[in-house]
């Protein structure tokens, strides 16, 4: 019965090359995954070795970016796209010529930037934004960097600060915008880094699977190679059994990530209600002397005034965002709690 009405929900001819929003959108969603699994693998070996790997930790996004660079450089070389792409067998066409069967030099390295650069900005700005809002707060005004008693460094923070986030809306509305242009079979290309790197995605064709590459070395003439010659054959040979050796790994890898990300996210693994730890009861007797403009943590007049919703205590900004963020819980009574449940509350002077 399906068969009759397909036509009624497409509007136009069908490109079998073309794919699928689905297919762009789980590739998509493996990069979102790739990162932090490493990050968070990262963290736990330099817990257990923080002598060797402290400085890894340090600058991860660096080591990572390089990592990735790699990574993606020999996909688009020997594959035609990207490493997510390629597992799900799609790969990358010029958009000036989508018949042309591959990627020259210089889209492969215009490519690699948008694949590798676009999102290590993206990380540097939003952790610097979440750095200064917790320096200054939450209800720093948009205007605030025209303060005649800030220096220049300050008031570019406040510009970043208040300026950023409209940055970022801009730029997811613009995601959104080729997202449902290309649903919509309205445009070529899913999100602006695609279209910018000059590339296009289609799907493998029979002629576009990848051969497993030889060893690269005749054994039949070895004996009549110099030795140089038989250690640069041999150096090849390490390269390329190492490279294909990488490209299993990462693949089997991915695919225990998502079983991975799979299985936490499934409704049998989420815990019960009722299998949470019970809180003892507060400490009433602790704030019988403490005024009630005094923040409880630092024992000082409060400075931006912020209730846990949890338990209705009211704190400094500063004093209980970072101790929510160390222990999980308020400080009084013990009540899990996240940063979610801080709420600002603006006092008038009476």
């Amino acid at each position: 019965m399906a068969e009759h009405a397909a036509h009624l929900t497409s509007n136009g001819p069908i490109d079998p090359n073309r794919p699928s929003i689905f297919e762009v959108l789980a590739q998509q969603s493996l990069v979102t995954t790739v990162r932090p699994a490493i990050r968070h693998a990262v963290r736990v070996f330099a817990e257990r070795y923080p002598e060797q790997l402290g400085k890894v930790v340090q600058f991860y996004d660096e080591l990572y970016l390089i990592f990735d660079a790699l990574v993606q450089s020999y996909f688009l070389k020997t594959c035609g796209g990207s490493f997510a792409e390629n597992f799900y067998d799609l790969k990358r066409v010029p958009s000036a010529s989508p018949d042309h069967p591959s990627l020259s030099f210089s889209l492969r390295m215009r490519a690699t930037a948008c694949l590798v650069l676009i999102p290590y900005i993206r990380q540097k700005m939003d952790s610097l934004f979440e750095d200064i809002q917790y320096k200054y707060g939450q209800d720093v005004g948009f205007f605030s960097f025209l303060q005649k008693n800030l220096n220049l460094k300050q008031r570019l923070l406040r510009l970043y600060l208040s300026v950023y986030p409209y940055v970022h809306s801009a730029w997811e509305v613009i995601t959104l915008a080729y997202t449902m242009s290309y649903m919509l079979r309205g445009g070529r290309w899913h999100c602006p880094t695609v279209h910018l790197s000059g590339t296009q995605l289609c799907r493998l064709g029979p002629d576009d699977q990848v051969q497993t590459p030889g060893l690269g070395v005749d054994f039949s003439t070895w004996s009549q190679l110099s030795v140089t010659r038989k250690m640069l054959s041999a150096l090849r040979v390490v390269f390329r059994l190492t490279a294909a050796c990488l490209t299993t790994s990462l693949s089997v890898g991915v695919f225990f990530l998502q079983f991975l990300e799979w299985w936490y996210a499934s409704d049998s693994s989420a815990p019960s209600l009722t299998a949470l730890p019970i809180p003892s009861a507060p400490r009433q007797e602790t704030l019988r002397d403490v005024h009630h403009q005094v923040c409880p943590l630092c024992m000082r007049l409060r400075v931006n005034s912020t209730a846990l919703s949890v338990s209705g205590y009211v704190f400094c900004y500063l004093c209980i965002t970072e101790h929510v963020r160390r222990e999980k819980c308020c400080p009084i009574t013990g009540y899990p709690a996240t940063s979610e449940h801080l709420v600002k509350i603006y006092e008038q002077d009476l």
